[in-house]
Parts: structure tokens; sequence; C-alpha cells
């Protein structure tokens, strides 16, 4: 396993891309949102389906894929409601690649290592790859919309693979693109950064009496506990925020202060639900 020039894989799917897009949250989380101008990607470890991310082969790989989770249903869903967490809920609609993004075209030093990069990275990617032991493959987040399935294969997929010459491939590519049947009514799309827990070096310098103890490193490293990416300068230029129906009036108000600060052209509406508290 090793490189001294740096490829992206592209995801699949043929799916048109929607214009918008909706992440159901709390207050407090869309108060940092706004404030930091980031958006949280998280571990495939840390989602809800204890399933996802698993390998037939290689354990929780999927713990290296990071994600943030969003749906393209206009429509309210008391099911995704239950994921703000509290009675303070919002439903946030932004535009669709939301990420800001710089293009990098020339050599590059990563951990010793001169690497030849033609790619658009998110903002703090590279920083990443210098400073941990990781690589991002593409170096940026993609769009992608979930696809539902109760095929073993997809779900709990093969990675490893080895050649007679001691070398070895892992392929995640799939990893965090496909939930059982029973997820579906989430209409899930997802923004998707794909990781693998090695640095450059370590690529750079595999053979074959080193591949062994990579595969190692690579089974036994811990994941980043999230990444925060920095968003583009005009994602707040559309924004619209609906509020929970079990959003207090102390609530609405301490919106209203955050959004005049942050985004004062972003429209509020409640939600059309009536829930008994």
């Amino acid at each position: 396993m090793s490189s001294n020039s740096y490829t992206s894989y592209v995801p699949e799917g043929g799916h048109k891309m929607p214009e918008h897009l909706y992440h159901y949250t709390n207050l407090e989380t869309l108060k940092l949102i706004l404030e930091n101008k980031t958006f949280r990607l998280s571990s495939l470890n840390k989602m809800d389906d204890l399933e996802e991310g698993e390998t037939e082969d290689f354990q929780k790989l999927g713990r290296f894929i990071y994600i943030s989770s969003w749906t393209n249903n206009p429509n309210e869903s008391l099911l995704l409601w239950g994921y703000s967490r509290g009675n303070d809920g919002v439903r946030i609609k932004m535009k669709s690649n939301i990420f800001k993004t710089e293009h990098i075209n020339g050599n590059v030093v990563i951990n010793g290592n001169n690497v030849t990069v033609n790619e658009h990275f998110n903002i703090g990617i590279l920083d990443l790859m210098r400073t941990k032991d990781v690589v991002f493959f593409p170096p940026r987040a993609e769009l992608f919309r979930v696809t539902y399935t109760d095929l073993d294969r997809l779900l709990k997929p093969t990675v490893l693979k080895r050649f007679p010459n001691g070398d070895f491939q892992i392929t995640t590519q799939d990893l965090g693109m496909f939930k059982r049947v029973e997820w579906q009514d989430q209409q899930e799309w997802r923004y998707r950064l794909h990781s693998t827990p090695v640095n450059i070096r370590e690529m750079a310098t595999g053979n074959a009496n080193s591949y062994d103890a990579l595969i190692e490193k690579i089974r036994t490293r811990e994941e980043l506990p999230f990444i925060d990416l920095p968003l583009r300068d005009d994602a707040f230029d559309d924004l619209e925020i609906l509020c929970g129906p079990q959003m207090s009036l102390e609530g609405k108000e301490e919106l209203k202060l955050v959004l005049e600060q942050y985004a004062p052209n972003a429209i509020v509406r409640d939600s059309g639900m009536r829930i008994r508290i």
C-alpha cells in the first residue's frame, strides 16, 4: 500500500442533487453553527443505527467515515423532530454543498513527503493530514443520497483484499452509503468525509515486511471525535429556520437575537404541528 500521488474517489448514485436540504437540531447547536460558521461531521460510530460502519472482515472500519445527516423532505417529520433532543428544536433549511473549499494544484509537504495534488480541499483538511494519522480520499465532504437495502453484502461488506506479494487493499467507499429499509422514512442525504487512518509517510514507506503492522494500526487506531468544516461565505444568505412544535417563547426570542447578529436575512417560521407537552 504505497502512494506518491493523490487521487480521489467520486461516489456514484445518479441522483439529482437537491437545491436545498433540511437538518433537524436544537437551538444551542444552531447558535454554535451561526457563531462559528462551521458544521460538524461525526463518525459513523456515533450514529443511532448501531449497525452502521460494520464490515464482514475488518470490525467497525466505518468509524473513520465522518458524516452530517440531512433530508430532502420539505414536510415536517415527527420522527426527525426527535433528533432535536429537547423542547427548543429547530429545522435548518440551507442550500446544498455548503462547505468552503480551496483548490490546491502542485506539490505539498505532508509528514516529510512531497505529495502531488490537484484537488479541491475543504478548509482545514490539509492541516488534519499534516498533524494527524489520517488521509482523506477525496479531501472534501461529498453529498449523496442514502440507499436503503436488505442486502447484507452492502450493509456489512468485505473490505480487505490480500495479494500474493503481500500487498493489500482496503475498500471502504460503500461505508455510510447504505442503511436497512427500516430507516427509509428518514429520506436521508449525507455529507461524507472518507478517510483512512494512516499518514502519508506510512503509506509511502509501505513494503511487504510492514504490511501486517500497517493493517494492525488501521484496526486499532481511534477515530477523530468529530470534524468541523467551515461554511461558504454565502451559506446563510437564504437560511430558513422552522421552530419546533414545543419551542418556548423564550427560545424564540433567543433565536431572534442570534439571527439578528449572524444571519439577519434568515426566514423564521413556526411548526405546523401541535404536540401535547
